[in-house]
């Protein structure tokens, strides 16, 4: 049965990676700290910095995506609707990619919440 989810969310994965070309989103950087714009992202994964520290901090997440956790359903066994959540690697060029970097940068990186808060979310659906 967990075989069965794990490929279901895989094969959501897959398809969704598939969808129509995305409007390419850009987001400032900020670090708290210093009160200032230390680069941009978008959704390519193009990073614009001239900041090591950021630099640094966010390469892993450019070369191998972020995980993220998607609420997703499926049918057990028994017929019973299941919700859980499934952990999927968000990367460059995918939906929410931008929230999911800005998401999981540490502190003081963060980028301004009333642009995070029209951005899109990752959905496997």
């Amino acid at each position: 049965m967990e075989n069965d989810f794990g490929r279901a969310v895989a094969d959501g994965v897959e398809n969704a990676s598939g969808e129509d070309e995305q409007e390419v989103v850009e987001v400032e950087i900020l670090n708290h700290e210093r009160g200032e714009v230390v680069g941009t992202i978008d959704t390519d994964g193009n990073l614009d910095t001239e900041s090591e520290a950021l630099r640094n901090v966010s390469q892993e997440y450019l070369n191998e995506g972020i995980p993220v956790l998607v609420p997703t359903t499926y049918e057990n066994e028994d017929g019973e609707t299941v919700h859980a959540d499934a952990e999927v690697i968000v990367e460059p060029g995918t939906t929410g990619f931008v929230r999911a970097i800005v998401d999981e940068l540490p502190s003081p990186f963060d980028g301004d919440p009333e642009a995070l808060a029209d951005l899109p979310a990752h959905d496997i659906e």
